[in-house]
């Protein structure tokens, strides 16, 4: 009996100094939120307690599908029971609408004791607007001040034009995305990263890949199925070949958007016809960069354009999503070509001439090579470099390479 009662006295200190343990070492979460002002401050705030004094507080957010996570040490004076706040305050453009953000705190106390708060996750949206939205496939659209029929003729338009690319190209969707509809271009101005008034009061945003799985788009616009075709397409094949070597020929990034388009347009084809007739194509190694020479832009989009239709329909639409796919390894542009077609940039180019009724060239053309600003452009449909200063009215412009999102806007002048 005394030694079953010692046993039990025993079991029960142990058990009470656990319970004891247990009791000292637990921090508690009484309070954890957020909230936002559109393009203005996001404000984390939190609440805990413990039984020894709270030393130290982190958080951690992150936003975006390759977003790299933010530690912040926020505001907060040491005790029992502590309230933490951080204010991050953002400039215009800074997150797009529409990103996922996640966060979470990690907690200390002075007896060595530390919590991390389950992973909280928010879509952070334009907060001026009151947003409906549809969902079809991988894509949800959202759009304001609208009906119903507005909202899925677009989303109807974005999911005809993803059946397009698959079928003309051989490349799907493959990760959910967004496309987030503004209806002026004021208001798509106030998501966008300020690009100086002088820019702003002559350029209308049509539409624009502001992170891997989001698109903003001028929803009103007569341009906009072949704005969403166009730059669908970018999201596409931007996630199929996403890698941290390096970005395709820009021969193929954008001719692939054209051809998803539909057809070539006049301009573009009216300058391609003239430099077939008069024998000064580039190369296709020169167009493995934008052109810079306001004078050429027509000619370079009608050039990209040739060239993936050429490979497309000579070789067809499986070898081309090959291609992408072995460009997501990072190969170099020739070694990739030779992989997938069995000829370089070199041989394409003399093959891509002979379908045109072209002898191959002696002497590669000079590179056109992108400068840092164009003036007067008259027209870049659908794709072609960003402008600086004044432009005429008729401009199409595409703008690629901000904040490493490779971020990429289709815009028309005023």
């Amino acid at each position: 009996m005394k030694k079953g009662l010692f046993f039990f006295l025993l079991l029960a200190l142990l058990m009470g100094g656990l319970l004891s343990a247990l009791a000292q070492e637990g921090i508690t979460v009484t309070s954890n939120t957020y909230e936002y002002t559109f393009s203005e401050r996001l404000v984390f705030r939190l609440q805990a307690h413990s039984e020894s004094e709270i030393e130290e507080v982190t958080l951690f957010y992150r936003y975006g599908l390759d977003g790299a996570t933010n530690r912040r040490l926020p505001e907060f004076t040491p005790g029992g029971a502590i309230t933490a706040e951080h204010l991050e305050r953002l400039q215009r453009g800074e997150i797009p609408p529409g990103s996922e953000i996640e966060y979470t705190w990690r907690i200390e106390d002075m007896a060595g004791n530390s919590l991390k708060t389950e992973t909280v996750t928010f879509t952070y949206m334009d907060d001026r607007f009151d947003w409906e939205d549809l969902t079809q496939g991988q894509v949800t659209l959202y759009w304001y001040d609208d009906d119903q029929a507005f909202g899925q003729r677009l989303l109807d338009s974005a999911v005809d034009s993803l059946a397009r690319l698959e079928e003309r190209v051989g490349v799907e969707l493959e990760h959910p995305i967004k496309i987030i509809v503004y209806q002026s271009k004021e208001d798509m101005e106030g998501a966008l990263t300020f690009r100086g008034q002088v820019f702003e009061a002559h350029i209308i945003t049509l539409g624009m890949v502001v992170a891997p799985d989001i698109v903003l788009l001028h929803g009103t616009h007569d341009e906009v199925d072949r704005t969403i075709a166009h730059e669908l397409t970018h999201v596409v094949v931007g996630l199929a070949t996403e890698n941290p070597y390096g970005d395709i020929p820009a021969w193929l990034n954008e001719g692939l958007a054209m051809y998803n388009e539909g057809e070539l347009r006049g301009g573009n084809r009216a300058a391609l016809e003239e430099a077939i007739r008069e024998d000064r194509l580039h190369s296709i190694r020169s167009l493995t960069a934008p052109t810079g020479r306001p004078e050429e832009v027509n000619l370079w989009y009608g050039e990209a354009y040739s060239v993936v239709e050429f490979l497309t329909q000579t070789y067809g639409k499986k070898k081309m999503a090959e291609l992408l796919t072995v460009f997501k390894e990072g190969t170099p542009y020739d070694e990739a070509m030779m992989r997938v077609y069995g000829f370089d940039q070199d041989e394409l180019d003399a093959r891509w001439r002979e379908s045109l009724g072209l002898t191959p060239r002696q002497v590669a053309a000079p590179l056109a090579t992108a400068t840092p600003e164009v003036r007067g452009v008259e027209r870049a449909p659908g794709g072609g470099v960003c402008c600086g200063g004044l432009v005429p009215v008729g401009l199409l412009a595409l703008l690629s390479g901000a904040m490493g999102l490779r971020r990429r806007l289709r815009a028309l002048t005023l």
